[in-house]
């Protein structure tokens, strides 16, 4: 069997010292989402392709990881394969609901259209039949509903009502359940995060905090003219002090473009003085981009983002908030879009495939893909315009088919790759750095070129 590297094996271009002294670079094999280490040498034999010059037993404790593979295996094509197998898997089953279409904030980079809407208690009947319908198939392992919006805690009743019927019926079918909410913290106390975790199953939480006080309550601010950092960040600190909801993990999302960035080293420093720099608390930044709107005047070019980004993941590790340096499993598929076990619904009753369809502006109507009466409550999602992505990668009409990292990214956003943007995830720009990051704080390492810590 001829032996050669596997196309999604990237080796670190820095070398690092053990605390032995040996000499090594790092290797992130994306097919399995796993960060190795390698001898200089290996490193350099793995890089240039001379694969027979390594030593046997080196070459195949290699295989044995995926770094090298059989020269005659269709890499490219198992992993399309196998994001095909997971699109057209009903294992799990996600549903997105948007209990209300409103939100109390007016952000000037969201691209959605907030009404007040009036909740049905006939579309949200058919909305319960439908997940219901899915926890009693038997193929179905887990159900996942994300609360999303508007500002879904608008909602608050009618997400407990219909949390009390989804969780009774896992209960009954034996079928795994939980749930996960976006939202932007401002309507949050203590006695609701107890409830959303204990009787309804909320496991996940985001909330966005886009810099410290005065930024924050500048961008987000709530239609009353009011802010809500203050209030947020106090619900959250009572959160973390008290340990209250400790099933629940919660993202810290920072939405960055030029009018922030130079404030999140800030809101760091802010945020862990308040005590939420431990590792229930992950920290999220995520560059602005487009739902449709014009956002050109602030939006980050992405290399540039990237670089900041790697500034930011540092400060965040040294102050003890949870950080991802690295995807740490692979895709199963891209996203909501490319895939009919998952779908999103409208307060109106109408089902979208893509998260950036409902209420915003054009696409809320074009994107509609059938309403909750058009379908039985077991049928499927329609086919979205999405649902084809892995044939597009297949045909290289979409750059992402000789990409190093698609395993761990899917493609990121078909949306975006089709409106003309650039949506590749910010580690593709960064992954040396972010490399460095694993070598110091989860490996121990040192650079081996000065003996400081790489990434220093």
């Amino acid at each position: 069997m001829s032996l050669v590297k596997s196309r999604y094996l990237v080796t670190s271009e820095r070398a690092y010292r053990r605390a032995d002294g040996t000499v090594v670079r790092l290797g992130y094999l994306s097919r399995r989402a796993q960060v190795f280490s390698v001898d200089v040498n290996t490193a350099e034999l793995l890089r240039s392709g001379a694969i027979d010059a390594i030593p046997a037993a080196k070459r195949k404790e290699l295989a044995r990881l995926g770094a090298l593979v059989d020269a005659q295996t269709d890499e490219r094509g198992e992993v399309l394969a196998g994001f095909r197998a997971g699109s057209g898997s009903v294992r799990h089953r996600g549903f997105t609901i948007m209990p209300t279409a409103y939100c109390n904030m007016g952000c000037s980079y969201c691209g959605q259209e907030h009404y007040k809407s009036r909740h049905s208690a006939e579309r949200a009947e058919r909305l319960l039949a439908r997940i219901e319908a899915a926890m009693d198939r038997k193929e179905t392992e887990l159900v996942t509903v994300t609360w999303f919006g508007g500002e879904p805690l608008m909602a608050y009743r009618l997400i407990g009502e219909m949390s009390e019927r989804l969780v009774a019926r896992a209960e009954a079918t034996g079928t795994g359940y939980h749930a996960q909410m976006a939202s932007n913290g401002s309507l949050l106390t203590e006695h609701k995060l107890r409830y959303l975790h204990d009787s309804c199953r909320l496991r996940r939480l985001d909330i966005t905090l886009d810099g410290p006080q005065e930024i924050h309550d500048r961008r987000r601010v709530l239609k009353n003219g009011r802010g809500s950092f203050e209030r947020c960040v106090g619900v959250l600190s009572n959160v973390a002090h008290d340990d209250l909801a400790p099933g629940l993990s919660i993202n810290l999302r920072v939405n960055v473009d030029q009018e922030n960035e130079a404030h999140v080293t800030t809101l760091l420093h802010d945020l862990a003085a308040a005590g939420l720099a431990v590792p229930r608390f992950t920290v999220q930044f995520m560059p602005v981009h487009s739902w449709g709107n014009d956002i050109s005047a602030v939006e980050l070019e992405a290399r540039s983002y990237a670089r900041r980004e790697t500034e930011w993941l540092r400060l965040a590790a040294d102050l003890g908030f949870g950080w991802h340096a690295l995807p740490t499993g692979t895709k199963t598929t891209a996203c909501k879009a490319t895939t009919r076990s998952s779908e999103i619904h409208d307060p109106e009753g109408r089902i979208y495939s893509c998260s950036e369809h409902p209420l915003v502006p054009g696409v809320r109507d074009t994107g509609v893909l059938a309403r909750t009466e058009d379908l039985t409550a077991t049928e499927l999602r329609p086919a979205g315009i999405f649902d084809d992505w892995y044939d597009q990668v297949e045909n290289r009409s979409q750059p992402c088919n000789g990409c190093p990292l698609l395993p761990v990214c899917g493609g990121s956003c078909p949306k975006l790759w089709r409106e003309g943007h650039l949506p590749c995830p910010s580690f593709k720009f960064n992954l040396q750095e972010r490399l460095d990051l694993v070598a110091v704080r989860r490996l121990g390492l040192r650079t081996a070129e000065t003996g400081v810590h790489a990434g220093r």
